[in-house]
């Protein structure tokens, strides 16, 4: 995200009335299920919690049935059978004791949630150069890296840990990169060149580009 910012006037446009310091990522959301999923067929008909927007159209291109309720609810709702499963990163699994109502963890890139930490603009240009330069020194991408590592980075072992103290069952499953391949070709390339062509409609020229820019960084 910093490096989209860094790159492109148009992204740094979008911040225009505020001053960034910080811009990152969650880790990619995985599905956490009651019912174990390991190919695009077992979607079908499955409640699955997701964001509004792009990842509800994700859901439905899968072939679940999306379900838009606040992750504060996810315990609730999957203990009731109100979801069969929902997208949330390790972090929000941890959080949230989700290990203690669905024992499946798909692990595909799903979507991620974006962050960022901000300071108004015009009490940010009246601190004096020194102060700026010095928060900006831990922040930028090297914040980013250090928030992004701390919120997400280390919360699968976290999981791990409380799931082994309090005797619930973890089934880890990583989709193989040919059935990936599959729900990307339904699920990822159909919305992707809808949020492009989106975007050009709106005259945003470079939108390609940006795309393109943020598949390879996701790369690295």
């Amino acid at each position: 995200m910093w490096k989209l910012y860094e790159k492109f006037p148009s992204v740094q446009k979008e911040y225009s009335g505020i001053e960034p310091l910080l811009l990152y990522t969650s880790s990619s959301n995985l599905l956490v299920s009651k019912r174990q999923v390991k190919t695009i067929d077992e979607f079908k008909g499955l409640k699955f919690r997701v964001l509004g927007g792009p990842p509800t159209e994700m859901a439905k291109a899968l072939g679940a049935v999306p379900t838009l309720i606040p992750m504060p609810d996810v315990y609730q709702s999957l203990d009731k059978g109100v979801v069969d499963g929902a997208a949330a990163p390790w972090e929000a699994v941890q959080a949230f004791r989700l290990y203690e109502r669905a024992k499946n963890y798909t692990i595909a890139p799903f979507y991620v949630a974006y962050f960022s930490l901000c300071a108004n603009k015009r009490k940010w240009q009246s601190l004096p150069q020194e102060v700026r330069g010095a928060i900006m020194s831990v922040s930028g991408f090297a914040g980013a890296k250090f928030w992004g590592r701390n919120f997400f980075d280390t919360a699968e072992e976290g999981v791990i840990e409380r799931a082994k103290a309090g005797n619930y069952e973890i089934n880890r499953y990583v989709v193989p990169p040919p059935e990936l391949a599959r729900w990307t070709k339904l699920a990822g390339e159909p919305l992707w060149n809808e949020w492009v062509k989106k975007m050009e409609g709106k005259g945003h020229a470079n939108a390609r580009e940006i795309f393109n820019t943020t598949l390879e960084l996701l790369k690295n």
